[in-house]
């Protein structure tokens, strides 16, 4: 339930005549459990009582978002290995506040990894063939022969 509507519900409790501690119990006995408190509920029936009913929130001062969370998904969709400075350059703000965005969008810090290059069949046959010959060779004593490799993932 979204706070329009409890908003609303506080109204007709209000129009009903109930207390703002009856009207708080009856939303959250219907509702849940913490869905009003007790100072939200005065809140707003003295709004109700002033005549304010209007169920939306009144602007608020202080300082405004400089980024929306919408441009940074949407470029993070456009390009999704972008780094932060990238980012940043981008949307025109710092790089801290497009770390600080991510992380309140909770995205999560991951290093890049590179895909191993897959070898070609011509590739793949000729590394066998230099292998053997550097093996083959009884008289070369260099320090290959000491080398130990394997392939694992």
């Amino acid at each position: 339930m979204n706070n329009f509507e409890i908003r609303v519900m506080l109204c007709h409790y209000w129009k009903k005549g109930l207390s703002t501690r009856a009207a708080a119990a009856e939303i959250c006995q219907v509702e849940g459990e913490g869905t009003i408190g007790k100072t939200a509920a005065i809140k707003w029936l003295k709004r109700f009582a002033d005549g304010d009913f209007d169920f939306e929130d009144k602007p608020r001062s202080g300082r405004p978002s400089v980024l929306d969370e919408e441009d940074l998904r949407a470029a993070l969709e456009d390009e999704p290995s972008s780094n932060t400075r990238d980012l940043a350059d981008e949307l025109g703000v710092a790089q801290r506040t497009v770390v600080h965005y991510l992380h309140k969008c909770d995205f999560v810090h991951k290093k890049p990894r590179q895909d191993p290059q897959e070898l070609t069949e011509a590739q793949a046959i000729r590394h066998v063939e230099i292998c053997r010959q550097l093996l083959d060779n009884p008289l070369d004593d260099r320090f290959w022969k000491h080398i130990v490799t394997c392939d694992e993932k």
